[in-house]
């Protein structure tokens, strides 16, 4: 009897824990995951949160606050630039299959970015991506990694947004 008990508590925890990482029962996910499954080894957070950097391929999309941004904003920040703005080439069979999709759409639903709801998820994407990086919160940056040096230079996001040749998932 206890064993048969204990078979039902580890199911009942595996289905608990399945759960979370899927962002039921109003836990949050991390968006990164979706890319680092993906891309493994292209995510990484530098100086103490402050820095994301995805680099698929030598080159990265790189994401900069001073501080007064949470980890879990910097990350939405990140994917939703990745996903519906980056020039990167090694992202477009990925934008075309259902989960990143998902993620993104999972984002775009979070209750702090309903303001920029919009029938057209870029559009919406674009309006966060302008309301968080308001007054220089979150900047952009491109960097390479070239010969062992890093070599970042700013971008502007203002661009990027408004630029008509940015990938269309």
């Amino acid at each position: 009897m206890k064993l048969k008990h204990l078979a039902s508590c580890l199911t009942l925890l595996a289905s608990a824990a399945q759960l979370e990482a899927q962002g039921v029962g109003g836990k949050q996910t991390d968006p990164m995951q979706q890319l680092i499954n993906a891309f493994p080894e292209t995510v990484e957070i530098k100086n103490n949160g402050r820095l994301l950097e995805f680099c698929p391929d030598g080159t990265c999309d790189g994401f900069v606050t001073a501080g007064n941004v949470s980890p879990i904003t910097l990350k939405d920040f990140a994917y939703l630039y990745v996903y519906f703005f980056s020039d990167n080439t090694v992202l477009d069979d990925w934008r075309g299959t259902e989960a990143p999709k998902k993620t993104a759409d999972r984002i775009l639903g979070q209750t702090e970015y309903l303001p920029c709801k919009s029938a057209d998820s870029r559009e919406a994407a674009r309006c966060v991506l302008r309301h968080l990086s308001r007054n220089g919160r979150i900047r952009l940056i491109f960097v390479r990694y070239d010969e062992g040096e890093r070599h970042a230079v700013s971008e502007s996001l203002r661009e990027k947004l408004l630029s008509g040749t940015s990938p269309s998932p």
